[in-house]
């Protein structure tokens, strides 16, 4: 059912593909290669047959490669033929996950040792800390060990305060999602039985009702990303609530314009809101706003400070500043009405809101 294309095929897929990549390096002394994508095109997936290049993960040994799954591509509910709703809405479900937002973590096998990665890296700061807590925790490391000892992979997301995406869990956590066979890539539909033995937390199962049922359920649900449904055919789906897919659009790109703009149409407190104020996120807003805010009330005083002076005076004082445009265009019109929406203006593009932050 799951086709798991070797080394070689993979290699075949990136010098044809665009969409599709190689990532080599050296790893507690091994040969690795791991293969993503660059684009989530459904077209260059089908075309060939690509969907296990998903941090799809190579380890050399000997004249051999071993190879070690993630997460087998899949789309959300809409966003591509097959996972349409009308594809979907009269299809048997036969599992549904809550869907957890963190980092896709796994481990790996190198030299007789585990180690945990996150989609590219073995040294991103979820990995490593993935690698802690196995490295602390006896169950974990005896289940782990057990599950590729007999050919399984056990797949993990990780999440903390420092590197929440949206939903703030407010804890440092592994939860395993998924278990796959090395050899079939088949997916144990009751993983949660073995694993719950261990004491190791897995997504909660939830209730495998019909589509039509979570389409309802998406519109008010606010605690949760949302869920993946396994349709009849293993059919992976990802449905989305609409808080998360709010939320998310908030996050999604907290950059320094986006930030800027937020603040100046009194929005940034909503986002401060949603993080949590450990996350590096909350702690980027705060820097930025700050930044920001100081920079904002110099100007104010510049200009305040123009006003009271003749044109001429204005222009020898402050001539040579940056923002002297709004400068002049405020001791035109006499007034500091202007100011807002000259900064809103020339801080739409990030590259703009850089500079004003200067």
């Amino acid at each position: 059912m799951f086709y798991l294309p070797s080394k070689t095929e993979c290699d075949y897929i990136v010098e044809n593909s665009k969409q599709f990549f190689r990532k080599d390096l050296i790893f507690n002394g091994k040969e690795i290669a791991v293969y993503h994508y660059k684009q989530g095109s459904y077209e260059e997936f089908r075309k060939f047959n690509a969907w296990e290049l998903r941090g799809l993960t190579f380890v050399k040994n000997g004249k051999n490669w071993d190879r070690f799954l993630g997460i087998h591509k899949f789309f959300e509910l809409n966003q591509a033929p097959g996972w349409m709703e009308k594809d979907l809405i009269n299809t048997k479900v036969i599992k549904v996950q809550e869907k957890i937002d963190g980092t896709f973590v796994h481990p790996v096998l190198i030299n007789e040792q585990v180690y945990f990665k996150s989609k590219l890296r073995f040294d991103s700061y979820q990995a490593k800390r993935a690698q802690k807590l196995y490295e602390n925790n006896e169950n974990l490391k005896n289940y782990i060990n057990k599950k590729l000892n007999e050919g399984k992979i056990p797949l993990f997301e990780y999440f903390s305060p420092k590197t929440q995406v949206v939903m703030d869990y407010g804890i440092e956590k592994l939860v395993l999602i998924q278990v796959r066979d090395l050899e079939t890539g088949e997916y144990d539909l009751a993983f949660e039985n073995e694993a719950k033995e261990y004491g190791i937390e897995c997504a909660p199962v939830c209730t495998p009702k019909p589509l039509r049922d979570y389409l309802e359920e998406k519109n008010v649900c606010i605690s949760k990303e949302g869920w993946v449904m396994i349709f009849e055919g293993m059919k992976f789906v990802k449905v989305k609530t609409n808080e998360y897919l709010r939320r998310h659009k908030i996050l999604g790109d907290i950059k320094e314009n986006s930030i800027i703009s937020h603040i100046l149409n009194n929005e940034i407190g909503e986002i401060k809101n949603i993080l949590n104020k450990e996350s590096e996120k909350y702690q980027f807003v705060k820097e930025i706003e700050k930044r920001f805010n100081k920079k904002y009330k110099e100007l104010e005083n510049k200009i305040k400070k123009a006003l009271k002076m003749t044109k001429k005076e204005a222009k020898k004082e402050f001539g040579n500043d940056k923002n002297y445009e709004i400068i002049a265009i405020c001791k035109k019109k006499n007034s500091m009405a202007p100011l807002r929406e000259w900064v809103k203006n020339h801080t739409v593009k990030l590259k703009n809101a850089k500079k004003f932050l200067e």
